[in-house]
């Protein structure tokens, strides 16, 4: 039997509105009261006031799912309508930023310095026994840009944590309130626009892919490395599906040499797509791999 899918995407104004894909259930934020809160603000009302199914996906996407994926609603209504006893299905760009990361959190920190310092205490907060330094995500949970569909199982749990970071990022005069909210610079990397952000969203994007490494979810991937490539690892798709695939048995073994080979083939591969990318400083227990972090 085919899954229920309730696929919407998010508006800001009349521009937004007309460029919406026709067949995703347009979400109304003209109104923007919190644009602080990106995308967490319209999801946040919906849920508010949302009589959910329980084996019924839902899913929010922004109005640059096409630019990022490629995909059109059809594709996505259609492939998670056959997802089976997923609790999440996932539709996430950037193949080239999952594999070449151990975790997304090391990959925020490439692109927004501080980042990584950040994260480490906000999950204290939320999971003192959490280790970030011990995170390894791979292609099977890795969820960029909140593209997925997800039944409410999933959702409630999203909820409570996203709430509790609600309420860290609205403790004026907080010293997580503070991180949290810290500025960053933002550039939308298809229009090269600069945005005003915080912290508190690059976070919060991160947040499934940490809820899908407990492993407490089901999960099917829409073609993870058909996705688009970033211009310098066109052409390196085999190398990206190694080192991905040198993460899943780390996951599965706990063989630390799995682990080993992933940084020295991941060295060589940036050595190659980027040239002088390989000499720049770490940064904690993150490299910087990318030219326009």
């Amino acid at each position: 039997m085919a899954n229920q899918v309730r696929a919407f995407q998010i508006f800001y104004n009349l521009a937004t509105r007309a460029a919406l894909d026709p067949d995703f259930e347009p979400l109304d934020n003209s109104s923007n009261e919190r644009p602080d809160w990106y995308e967490y603000w319209p999801i946040r009302r919906f849920f508010a006031g949302a009589q959910l199914e329980e084996e019924t996906f839902y899913g929010f996407f922004s109005p640059r799912f096409y630019g990022k994926t490629r995909l059109k609603a059809p594709q996505v209504l259609n492939f998670a309508a056959q997802a089976g006893d997923a609790d999440l299905v996932s539709f996430s760009p950037h193949p080239c930023h999952s594999a070449c990361f151990l975790n997304v959190f090391e990959q925020g920190e490439n692109f927004f310095p501080g980042f990584l310092d950040v994260a480490t205490e906000v999950i204290h907060a939320l999971d003192p026994a959490f280790r970030l330094q011990g995170l390894c995500n791979d292609s099977r949970n890795v969820v960029f840009c909140n593209f997925f569909v997800a039944k409410p199982r999933f959702w409630r749990e999203w909820q409570r944590i996203f709430s509790r970071i609600f309420e860290l990022a609205e403790a004026r005069g907080s010293r997580l309130a503070e991180v949290l909210n810290r500025p960053i610079r933002y550039v939308k990397d298809d229009t090269g626009e600069e945005k005003p952000a915080q912290m508190k969203i690059m976070f919060m994007e991160r947040v499934p892919s940490l809820i899908l490494s407990s492993r407490a979810f089901r999960v099917r991937c829409h073609a993870p490395f058909g996705m688009p490539l970033s211009d310098h690892f066109v052409g390196r798709l085999p190398d990206l599906v190694a080192l991905d695939a040198l993460k899943v048995a780390y996951v599965e073994t706990g063989d630390a040499h799995f682990r080993q080979q992933f940084v020295e083939r991941r060295s060589r591969l940036i050595a190659a797509a980027v040239p002088g990318m390989s000499q720049r400083p770490k940064t904690g227990w993150a490299k910087r791999l990318w030219p326009w972090s």
